[in-house]
């Protein structure tokens, strides 16, 4: 019998967890701040509602992982003079450095989930899942 592809893209997400949740955690990190890091090291001063838009989280779960990583100093927060109302989000040197081990985490994790893969066949599996994101979502996976 042949797994769906539901069944596995769940399995091998749960695979990808597992293997990056150790080094995770080594850096300091915990669920969910991984990519909030990201982002906001690629737009640094940006709003939460920016953050939560672009990585489809919401509001009230972003302001908790903005708190917990402000309280482990890896994010700042200040209000700009001219919105009284609304926060500005930075990343700070120590978010930079943990910013740094992720991304080598990560490439640590995508060499071993491509072996055996063709540059060719690397480039066509992003451009499914690209199609298959902006299927479900009507966005452009970035």
């Amino acid at each position: 019998m042949s797994i769906g592809l539901h069944m596995a893209l769940v399995k091998t997400s749960h695979a990808q967890k597992n293997k990056t949740r150790p080094g995770m955690t080594k850096i300091g990190l915990s669920p969910g701040q991984p990519k909030i890091l990201t982002y906001v090291s690629e737009h640094n001063c940006c709003m939460q509602k920016e953050i939560a838009m672009a990585l489809d989280i919401e509001p009230a779960t972003v302001s908790q992982l903005l708190n917990n990583m402000a309280q482990n100093g890896l994010i700042k927060r200040s209000a700009p003079a001219e919105r009284k109302r609304a926060e500005s989000v930075s990343i700070t040197e120590k978010g930079q450095s943990a910013y740094k081990k992720w991304l080598c985490l990560c490439k640590e994790i995508e060499e071993v989930s491509l072996q055996g893969f063709t540059k060719e066949e690397q480039e066509q599996f992003l451009d499914y899942l690209s199609r298959m994101y902006y299927n479900l979502t009507d966005k452009i996976l970035e």
